[in-house]
């Protein structure tokens, strides 16, 4: 055997003996008596036999220790990619041979309704309730996700499988919900846009085919058309307007804020105010409450934009006879300065408030297109609020009114 092929170990027990042998060697030199030479020999083999012994024992514990440090370390590291595991946004279960469930992290409890501690080792069909999980994990198909109903309610959930290796895999869950509801909020934009362009179009292509085939018409008749397809004209106008400024405003969501500006509200009211009474053309009693002195940080235009909306809407939904009342105060308790606009019109059904910032939400679609609405002023408003740092608060209850109201906390008000 060549020295290459000696283990460490090998070279540490003959060191040990080839230490031993010298010394017994050096004691025999110094022995006086010949009848001493076979006690050393025998005292040799005996330390030898003494070192490999003790160095055997050595060497063995050494190796214990180092397996068991290397467990150690094993163990920890699994630690470390369960612990990775559980802090993921989706949910991982581990499944071995027999598809029973041997591990899955908090998600997919969350997800799936499943519980560790309960359904360790246990199979699929007595672990999960819906036969789709089922019969997908049974079939060893995995090539395509599944879409399936979490047991959080109206969530969704993309589901797939990944075979780990023979005797394990691995389910991963993730929740789609928003990314559906963005996809039908797209689909929905279409066809709404789409909706909103196909009315005033089919009215002045309309007209103006029966202008070119040369149809007669009396000058009254002649006029009145014009005059209304100029106000379609006016409409898509005012749509495509919306349609930019909104877009802006969601770009700038995603850039960089702009540097705020010093808004003297008090005087954007009162100018809010006249431009109220110029739309109701004295149709509504328009009163203004300008108690609060304080201005806020924010951006000039956009803020106008988005009160002038809340006030046009007003003019625009409160029957004629009815009271508007435009008002910029402070809150002592809330430490906040209050922006609303108040009316005692029809009223708003409470199912209905929380989607009327959704694009071309509208709660009576024939009356809102009635009245020159697009379906985005509100949604423009939401936009505002969040690049100003503010809130929109919308009260309202059918038959009796409602109050539509921006927030600006402390931090946004100066004197």
């Amino acid at each position: 055997m060549s020295a290459k092929n000696l283990s460490p170990r090998s070279f540490c027990i003959l060191g040990l003996i080839c230490v031993a042998v010298i010394a017994s060697l050096l004691y025999i030199t110094v022995s006086w008596e010949k009848t001493l030479l076979g006690t050393s020999i025998a005292l040799v083999a005996l330390v030898c036999y003494i070192i490999f012994k003790m160095s055997d024992g050595w060497m063995n514990s050494v190796e214990a220790e180092q397996m068991k440090s290397d467990q150690s370390r094993f163990t920890a590291r699994i630690d470390r990619y369960r612990l990775s595991l559980s802090a993921l946004p989706e949910g991982v279960v581990l499944f071995r041979q027999g598809h029973t469930v041997e591990w899955c992290n908090p998600a997919a409890e969350k997800h799936l309704g499943i519980k560790l501690t309960t359904h360790l080792g246990m199979a699929l069909n007595l672990v999960f309730d819906n036969p789709k999980i089922v019969d997908y994990l049974e079939s060893g198909d995995y090539s395509k996700p599944i879409e399936i109903k979490s047991q959080e309610p109206g969530r969704i959930l993309l589901l797939f499988a990944v075979v780990a290796d023979k005797t394990h895999f691995i389910m991963v869950t993730r929740d789609i919900t928003e990314q559906r509801r963005i996809d039908s909020m797209r689909k929905d934009f279409v066809a709404n846009v789409s909706h909103e362009l196909r009315t005033p179009l089919t009215v002045i292509t309309g007209f103006l085919d029966m202008i070119l085939r040369g149809k007669e018409l009396d000058e009254k008749t002649l006029h009145e058309h014009l005059c209304l397809m100029q106000q379609e004209a006016e409409r898509m106008q005012s749509l495509v307007n919306d349609l930019l400024s909104l877009s802006r405003l969601e770009s700038k969501d995603e850039q960089e804020s702009e540097p705020p500006e010093v808004v003297n509200m008090a005087k954007l009211v009162a100018s809010l105010a006249e431009d109220g009474v110029a739309l109701s053309r004295g149709r509504h009693t328009i009163d203004t409450d300008i108690s609060c002195n304080q201005a806020v940080l924010g951006q000039v235009d956009e803020l106008r934009s988005a009160c002038l909306n809340l006030v046009t809407n007003a003019v625009r939904y409160t029957p004629d006879g009815g009271k508007i009342e435009i008002s910029w105060r402070y809150d002592p308790k809330e430490e906040s300065a209050i922006f609303a606009v108040q009316d005692n019109g029809i009223g708003i059904d409470a199912e209905d408030i929380p989607r009327l910032t959704e694009r071309f939400y509208r709660v009576d679609k024939s009356r809102s297109r009635e009245k020159g609405g697009t379906g985005l002023g509100l949604a423009i408003v939401k936009h505002v609020a969040i690049r100003n740092h503010c809130r929109l608060d919308i009260q309202s209850e059918p038959g009796k009114g409602s109050t539509f109201s921006l927030i600006f906390p402390k931090d946004s008000l100066i004197e």
